[in-house]
């Protein structure tokens, strides 16, 4: 079985050994003669070539067989390839070494948080906490830099959605692998040539919330429609998933206060405020390290703000790097920081006995949160 169509293959000509290549992640084309790949999380470049032409019309060719617009008047293209491949296009002159595309490459049937653990991304312990927030019903929001593996982390946890529920997931271009049997997968859809028919992540978040969702999974949250995810997430719509991009918990509320101020409602800063800390439960922060590893860095909960207005956070699980060996990678791992979720009490309330102060390391009442807290973390020198 071929990855892409006869077709499209043959304007790929010069790449299909890297497209057939199960090793590499993802192929960047910068222009004719600069290609480079990503394999085993490390970049390098390839041989390969193409002529100003030949890229061209492999890119204009990418476009018509997903069905999407790509022109000098409309020079970009974010799309997926029915194999499951994610591709973005943009032309010259906006980008001034020729055609530039890149293909995130598919991987079929996703990863398994099982998977994540044998990588070591994640610990044992950490993966089960992750599967009880799930099953609780934790809003949950997936954070980190481009090419870190939130979605990938994402795609992992929703594997702990029963089947019992009815799921909408909501994505510019689908990357979800969501295998549960009442799925209701949209997409957004580009303007045309006329400028029309756009139909925008808020856009069908509005929809979904009209369509009796049991769980709303957004591959990434980036506009004014992350208002709308608040209000959603704080008036009942519990088990809520998504990625943003950030580099650590605080940064995370920072970033979905900015994107919920797009909305332009009109609500002071205090309020918009008031709805990140509410909303979400607990922050995920994913980050890939300067060795080219994906790990997770933090398990996060996410606490009410503080009497000045400001957030706070409990760490959870902390990621302490020790280290690097002499080939660059790095050495060190995820450890718990010392504090228990305040919600404790009813993850054992669902039945996970299990969730006791000791299970994250904590004495038998110790919290360790107080009214004063602006932020609960871990000193990671004290870790070593």
């Amino acid at each position: 079985m071929t990855m892409f169509s006869d077709s499209l293959r043959a304007f790929l000509r010069p790449i299909l050994h890297l497209l057939d290549d199960q090793r590499i992640s993802e192929i960047m084309i910068n222009g004719p003669d600069d290609v480079w790949i990503e394999s085993g999380g490390r970049l390098s470049r390839v041989e390969s070539t193409f002529t100003a032409d030949t890229l061209l019309a492999a890119a204009r060719n990418m476009a018509q067989y997903v069905g999407r617009p790509l022109s000098d008047d409309q020079p970009r293209l974010d799309a997926r390839l029915p194999d499951g491949s994610r591709i973005h296009v943009i032309l010259a002159p906006m980008a001034r070494c020729g055609t530039v595309i890149t293909i995130r490459k598919f991987h079929p049937g996703g990863f398994s948080v099982e998977d994540l653990v044998g990588f070591g991304s994640l610990t044992d312990e950490a993966a089960h906490f992750l599967r009880v927030l799930v099953e609780c019903k934790k809003n949950i929001i997936v954070a980190g830099g481009t090419g870190s593996g939130k979605t990938t982390l994402l795609n992992a946890l929703s594997q702990f959605i029963g089947d019992d529920e009815r799921i909408v997931t909501i994505e510019d271009a689908a990357e979800l692998q969501l295998r549960q049997q009442h799925l209701v997968p949209l997409e957004t859809r580009p303007a045309d040539h006329r400028g029309k028919g756009a139909v925008s992540i808020r856009d069908l978040l509005h929809s979904a919330l009209r369509l009796r969702p049991d769980r709303i999974v957004i591959g990434e949250v980036r506009g004014g429609e992350c208002f709308d995810l608040l209000q959603a997430m704080n008036t009942g719509h519990g088990g809520t998933l998504s990625t943003c991009h950030a580099n650590s918990p605080r940064e995370t509320l920072s970033r979905l206060e900015s994107l919920a101020l797009l909305a332009a409602t009109g609500l002071p800063l205090t309020a918009i405020r008031a709805q990140v800390s509410a909303a979400i439960d607990v922050v995920v922060c994913q980050n890939r390290l300067r060795d080219g590893s994906r790990r997770l860095t933090a398990i996060s909960e996410v606490l009410p703000l503080d009497g000045r207005g400001d957030y706070r956070v409990a760490d959870l699980f902390v990621f302490a790097q020790r280290g690097l060996q002499r080939d660059g990678s790095v050495v060190g791992e995820l450890r718990l920081a010392g504090n228990a979720p305040t919600f404790l009490d009813k993850l054992r309330a669902d039945g996970f006995s299990e969730m006791t102060p000791a299970f994250f390391g904590c004495d038998d009442g110790g919290f360790g949160l107080s009214d004063s807290d602006t932020q609960v973390g871990v000193d990671l020198d004290a870790l070593e």
